[in-house]
């Protein structure tokens, strides 16, 4: 079982190129940080360049360390 949700293997997958029911680089995607999927997720979505800025919003209005 992966410990990212097939939605979110789904986008990293398409962001290093391949389909997203590709699951050839599944090991890599696992071995990421869970800073570096959520940026991989934003790239994905074309929010390039917005993970500090996003993930700062997130601890300041929900209290929460990421």
């Amino acid at each position: 079982m992966s410990k990212y949700s097939p939605e979110v293997m789904g986008r990293v997958r398409q962001v290093l190129g391949l389909e997203e029911d590709d699951e050839s680089r599944d090991a890599e995607i696992e071995a990421m940080s869970p800073n570096e999927v959520f940026r991989r997720c934003l790239e994905w979505e074309g929010l390039i360049g917005w993970t500090e800025d996003i993930c700062g919003m997130v601890e300041d209005i929900y209290k929460v360390k990421l």
